[in-house]
């Protein structure tokens, strides 16, 4: 029998056993990591897929309502009218009051605008999307309106935009025969008239409207931020995207070019003539072409309201044929 003074021994942990349970918690840390950030990135795919299955809802409402298609922008002058698809939309997305509140007779960056121009909604905007945006510089504010802006307001952002053509150089990329011409018209190019359903003699459900281009108007290059290498547009040389600023930007539509690795893209010329730098059919940069923050593909609206989601893989062939409305392609699976 002991005595009532001995000790009792206290046992605890070893610096090894210590080390093994922290090495072993870092182990499960490291494995659950990448299920949560998938998880999440699927919720914020899926809720992409939501915004743009509202847009087309939207744009078979708009066709319901004037028996065409919106086309990608309307741009006149004397005396001005600017509007661009997504103004068109926004009575058939619950924006009835902004819609009402548009001066269309003026530019679209007009200052009278910006109560509207500068609202950001949710139908525009991939979650997806990293969320800072840093602002484009005064002196691009000014290139792009002609120097009457010199402020920097932070108009509502918008990632999706209308497909309105396939360039030749795209085209010729694609190892198809030259069409002679600058492009190759989509159903949303179509301006100041619409496209109407019977237009879109490839189908509707082979004929796209719109797809992602995301991350405007910051310039994304392979989808880190990087500099604008396209020579003779106002953001050259600086970390931003020419135009598409904003949902109400006439120009956020796009016609697809293709472009190289570095974010250059093909060109066309008004005649025709090609010069081809790059195959990268999408995902490579943001300026004017196909792009998103989903790994392996886009999410685009068919022509008949359906979402797909295209793999930055797919044949450049396809997608030739997927942009088109009466080019009479046979598109397949895709």
């Amino acid at each position: 029998m002991s005595g009532l003074g001995s000790s009792r021994k206290v046992r605890g942990f070893t610096l090894i056993e210590l080390l093994v349970v922290i090495a072993i918690i870092a182990i499960l840390v490291a494995l659950l990591l990448p299920a949560v950030q998938q998880a999440r990135e699927a919720a914020r795919r899926t809720q992409c897929k939501n915004n743009l299955k509202q847009i087309g809802l939207a744009l078979h409402n708009y066709e319901g309502t004037y028996g065409m298609f919106p086309p990608s922008r309307i741009n006149l002058s004397g005396p001005v009218f600017q509007v661009t698809w997504n103004t068109m939309l926004l009575p058939y997305i619950e924006q009835g009051n902004m819609y009402s509140q548009y001066n269309f007779n003026t530019n679209w960056f007009n200052p009278v605008n910006d109560a509207i121009t500068t609202t950001q909604l949710a139908a525009f905007v991939c979650p997806s999307t990293p969320g800072s945006r840093p602002l484009p510089t005064s002196a691009l504010y000014s290139a792009l309106s002609g120097g009457t802006r010199t402020d920097t307001p932070l108009w509502g952002y918008n990632d999706y935009g209308s497909v309105n053509a396939v360039r030749n150089a795209f085209i010729v990329m694609a190892g198809l025969p030259s069409i002679g011409t600058k492009d190759a018209m989509g159903a949303m190019g179509r301006g100041p008239g619409g496209t109407k359903i019977r237009d879109i003699t490839d189908g509707t459900s082979n004929t796209m409207l719109i797809a992602e281009d995301a991350g405007r108007p910051r310039q994304y290059i392979g989808r880190q931020g990087g500099i604008n290498p396209r020579v003779g547009n106002i953001a050259f040389g600086t970390q931003f995207t020419a135009d598409g600023w904003t949902w109400a930007d006439i120009n956020n539509g796009f016609s697809v070019d293709g472009s190289n690795s570095a974010g250059l893209q093909n060109d066309t010329s008004g005649s025709g003539n090609t010069t081809i730098v790059g195959r990268c059919v999408m995902n490579c940069t943001n300026d004017s072409e196909m792009f998103s923050f989903h790994t392996g593909g886009i999410q685009t609206v068919l022509a008949d309201g359906s979402v797909r989601f295209l793999s930055e893989n797919m044949s450049s062939v396809t997608l030739v044929g997927l942009i088109t409305l009466q080019g009479g392609e046979v598109v397949g699976d895709f």
